[in-house]
């Protein structure tokens, strides 16, 4: 009987001295720098899924739950961005129904998630946290067909010792959505699609139809009354 007791007294210890898993929960910061380019005189679209707008990755590590909240500070990254790129930006319902909306958008925009991934000092046998994002950014015509869809990735390193540690891990998010925007801001509108649509709202707009001014009779010239004697050329003397 006291043996038995025993044991259950041990198991009962044991249990509770098992680690606890403990919870990390960190939201990213929306913080980008001024991108360098030339901004387009164009008037552009943009849609974020309620998905996009209230992403949050959940995974256990090494005992640890990881919860990082990364929609709204990519909400604000991309409005700040897009409009340091372009005149204006305007949110939108649908992506497909856009076609009414006066003046025309040029183009609108999908953003979403891809991937988000880390890993710890202890994955890389490191002092550092490593994170990638990865987007894919879907484009449609201002008439709302889908037009094409890019991949861009970022990537974010921070030194670190400490698994549980909330701050390294939210500055390599950070960076990571600090090197996606800056490859957004330069290549996107190198892409061949992206350059055609802008072309093609670089064009004039189409001039109406002139009015066409009402036909007028042609004046007859001036003529002799018949019979009339031919004018005198010589100079009076």
């Amino acid at each position: 009987m006291r043996s038995s007791v025993l044991r259950l007294g041990l198991a009962a210890l044991f249990v509770l001295l098992l680690p606890a898993c403990t919870e990390t929960k960190l939201s990213a910061q929306s913080q980008l720098p001024t991108p360098l380019v030339e901004k387009l005189p164009v008037r552009v679209g943009i849609y974020y899924s309620k998905e996009f707008r209230e992403y949050v990755h959940k995974e256990t590590r090494s005992d640890i739950d990881y919860q990082i909240t990364l929609g709204p500070a990519h909400v604000q990254n991309l409005d700040w961005l897009l409009k340091a790129m372009f005149a204006e930006v305007v949110p939108v319902e649908d992506p497909t129904q856009v076609a009414g909306i006066q003046p025309p958008l040029v183009m609108v925009l999908e953003p979403r998630f891809q991937e988000y991934s880390f890993l710890t000092p202890k994955d890389v046998a490191g002092d550092a946290f490593i994170v990638t994002i990865r987007y894919l950014l879907t484009v449609y015509d201002g008439g709302g067909a889908r037009v094409d869809a890019f991949t861009f990735t970022g990537y974010g390193r921070q030194k670190s010792r400490s698994l549980g540690s909330k701050q390294p891990l939210q500055i390599a998010t950070q960076r990571a959505m600090r090197d996606a925007g800056a490859k957004l801001a330069v290549e996107f509108t190198d892409q061949d699609s992206v350059r055609l649509l802008l072309r093609n709202a670089a064009q004039p707009l189409a001039l109406p139809p002139a009015v066409a001014d009402p036909p007028v009779e042609p004046t007859p010239a001036a003529t002799d009354p018949p019979g009339a004697p031919p004018p005198d050329s010589r100079s009076g003397g």
